[in-house]
């Protein structure tokens, strides 16, 4: 596959103009990409765009009380990805091609959410499976650009799978404006009844919920929506649910 350098493409060039980035900046200015983007090549060689790597990360953090999540980003499938794949919430990834260890992160506290750009680290799954086929990276001192540049002719491991959206394109994962509609809709439509330990709660609705298998909350098609009481809801997540 040939090998094309991104910052030496007329195309970026002419973008970095357009929004008054010097030319001989080439360290900050990065793009970001779609899944579905033409450009993007899922080959035994690995995945590239444009013959460039590319990494997946968790746009969307939500935060539960006082504690405050740091997702990491991934450079290669791990047994992370493996398992959020395994519980249909590989979706909550987007792609990015930034390799400033710098990311777009949209912190979510009450279904509302806040943009920032934060400093996220390498998921240290992905540094175990690399340091185990022979590489010495370090999780302190990680740096995307240095790990591109190394495993710029070693195609031998990266994603076996991406995600739809990439940090500019996907939904915000917060609820829609009419959620407590849907809920009540479809908890009517099950009599009130918890879909996992099929108990009524007839006479103590507030006991139930509604849960998104994918945790993607804005996506509230009925397949990807359970009616569950508030001990099943929990029991699916490693946080503490709240009363939606």
């Amino acid at each position: 596959m040939e090998k094309i350098d991104f910052l030496n493409c007329d195309e970026f060039k002419l973008i970095k103009k357009l929004m008054g980035i010097s030319d001989k900046d080439k360290t900050n200015f990065t793009i970001d990409i779609r899944a579905d983007d033409p450009n993007l090549e899922i080959s035994s060689e690995g995945i590239t765009y444009k013959g460039n790597r590319v990494i997946l990360y968790i746009r969307d953090q939500v935060q539960y009380g006082d504690k405050i999540n740091e997702y990491k980003f991934h450079v290669i499938d791990c047994a992370t990805l493996k398992n959020m794949r395994k519980h249909n919430r590989y979706g909550k990834y987007v792609v990015s091609t930034s390799t400033t260890g710098i990311f777009k992160v949209n912190r979510i506290i009450n279904n509302r959410s806040a943009e920032s750009e934060e400093k996220l680290h390498v998921c240290k799954h992905c540094l175990r499976k690399l340091n185990q086929q022979g590489y010495n990276f370090i999780y302190e001192n990680f740096s995307i650009e240095e790990f591109f540049k190394v495993m710029n002719e070693d195609n031998s491991i990266n994603f076996l799978y991406l995600p739809d959206e990439n940090d500019l394109t996907a939904p915000t994962n917060i609820y829609p404006d009419n959620w407590k509609e849907i809920s009540r809709r479809l908890k009517e439509k099950y009599n009130y009844t918890c879909q996992e330990c099929h108990r009524n709660f007839s006479n103590c609705k507030s006991q139930l919920q509604v849960h998104h298998k994918n945790e993607l909350k804005w996506d509230c098609s009925e397949s990807n929506l359970e009616v569950v009481c508030i001990d099943c809801h929990q029991a699916k997540h490693n946080h503490k649910i709240t009363r939606k």
